[in-house]
């Protein structure tokens, strides 16, 4: 399973449980919610008409019929009331009345309870006793929504408790106000669900994410790749990153050295062999023409060695560069002074250079750098080429990039040899003299073009070999 699926999976078991105990809890607080609200109408209602059937007991008109009739007619009344979603169109309240015994003296239900002793009832006995009255009772045992509430409220003379009135309301009457208020609650609870695993699965997939680049980058890491990731909001990840980070400095620096020591020990055997070889030949009595071509043989592999051992340290400075200072340059300019630099080498070989470069093409980068790219590439393409052949500079530029192609009319690279050619101590003898060199240059170039989030390709062409630095415009 995915780490994706298991995040959102976590996320949504405790969102969907957390929503269903909320909208629970909150659906079992809206019958109690409702029925308070009920009550305390009632409450008010029953105190309202206490006061109003003082005068009514005393006179003793609650026998009467026309008191009857003007209750009935009150509770006959139609209703347009719009309350929400809910068409009220009746009075849903019923009332009776004691004496300050408990003895029903009117039921506006029927005269069937008249005379009965209500006394014991709680609405009844709380209120003559001078506390608030109130009581619930089932009509059925066995069906909660055949609950009535009762109200009571104290009829007094002065401070004398002289009768008692209960208004009441069938349960049934509550029923669809708490039904449209669950009914609204669960539909908002599946909404507001349905977002939060929404959220969840962005959340979810914003750490998969994130988990992928950590990894990524880590597969990833090489010399080249020099700027760390970054998350914002997310101080554990980039502390991941700077972990992974110095890590892989660490082991890079110690892999390095190794290969480093490896590369040197095994580069410098040659050379000082042959050293060690010429010497001991010195030591014996020679002709003169030997001891010049032994003594031309020690300067040609000493020059060898600190050709070696400066592009080892040019190399190595390169690679533990992590940013490089750029600045925008002039690339017409910096290459024109590399051109004029190599102009004696070009003549010595009998060499044609000629070179398009503008007036003005600018590039963001490192002058230091990008002179020692150039010049490598340079000094390989006079190596390279022919007496009395053309070597040719174009640069150009466009708003996405800027190109700088350097054509030599040498030999083609053969073909075993072009997936290789910027492979460390890769090289391949030179034309006239068999020789090789370092084989470091050319990787050189191939790095300071990647700090400089460039591309370097080398190809055959018709009359020659190509090399294309390209300079992205960011």
């Amino acid at each position: 399973m995915s780490i994706f699926l298991r995040i959102w999976g976590v996320f949504a078991i405790v969102l969907l449980v957390g929503a269903y105990i909320t909208v629970s809890t909150l659906q079992q607080q809206v019958k109690p919610s409702v029925k308070k609200a009920i009550e305390d109408t009632l409450a008010d209602n029953a105190n309202l008409l206490s006061v109003l059937l003082v005068d009514d007991l005393k006179q003793q008109r609650l026998a009467l019929p026309e008191f009857d009739q003007k209750i009935q007619a009150v509770l006959a009344r139609q209703l347009q009331a719009h309350i929400g979603d809910y068409q009220k169109s009746a009075i849903s309240q019923q009332l009776y009345i004691t004496d300050d015994k408990g003895i029903v003296l009117y039921d506006s239900r029927g005269s069937g309870t008249l005379g009965q002793d209500y006394s014991q009832w709680n609405d009844v006995y709380l209120t003559l006793q001078g506390r608030y009255g109130v009581r619930s009772t089932r009509s059925n045992a066995q069906d909660e929504n055949s609950s009535v509430m009762y109200v009571a409220a104290p009829i007094k003379d002065g401070q004398r408790i002289i009768g008692v009135v209960t208004l009441s309301k069938a349960g049934k009457m509550m029923q669809p106000f708490i039904q449209k208020a669950q009914q609204d609650m669960y539909k908002r609870g599946v909404i507001v669900a349905f977002v939060a695993l929404l959220l969840s699965a962005l959340v979810a997939w914003w750490l998969r994410h994130a988990i992928y680049l950590v990894a990524q980058y880590a597969l990833s890491l090489a010399p080249q790749q020099r700027q760390p990731l970054h998350f914002w909001a997310a101080n554990e990840l980039n502390q991941l990153v700077a972990a992974i980070n110095k890590m892989r400095q660490e082991l890079e620096g110690k892999r390095y050295i190794e290969n480093y020591v490896h590369t040197l020990t095994h580069e410098l055997k040659s050379p000082l062999t042959a050293i060690k070889a010429s010497a001991e030949f010195l030591q014996d009595e020679l002709p003169s023409a030997q001891r010049v071509q032994f003594s031309t043989n020690i300067t040609q592999q000493t020059d060898k060695l600190q050709l070696l051992i400066e592009r080892l340290l040019l190399l190595a400075r390169l690679e533990q560069q992590q940013h490089l200072q750029t600045q925008p340059l002039n690339l017409s300019i910096l290459t024109a002074n590399i051109i004029e630099q190599k102009k004696a080498q070009c003549q010595q070989s009998q060499l044609h250079l000629t070179h398009h470069l503008g007036n003005d093409v600018r590039v963001e980068g490192e002058a230091f750098w990008l002179e020692q790219a150039i010049s490598n590439i340079l000094d390989n393409a006079i190596e390279f080429t022919p007496q009395g052949k053309s070597i040719t500079l174009n640069l150009t530029q466009s708003p996405q990039q800027t190109t700088l192609m350097i054509n030599n009319q040498g030999q083609h690279i053969p073909d075993y040899a072009l997936p290789r050619i910027f492979e460390r101590y890769y090289s391949l003898a030179r034309p006239n003299s068999q020789y090789k060199s370092t084989g470091l240059g050319l990787t050189l170039v191939q790095e300071v073009m990647a700090l400089h989030q460039g591309h370097v390709s080398i190809n055959n062409t018709d009359d020659g070999v190509s090399v294309t630095l390209v300079f992205f415009h960011h």
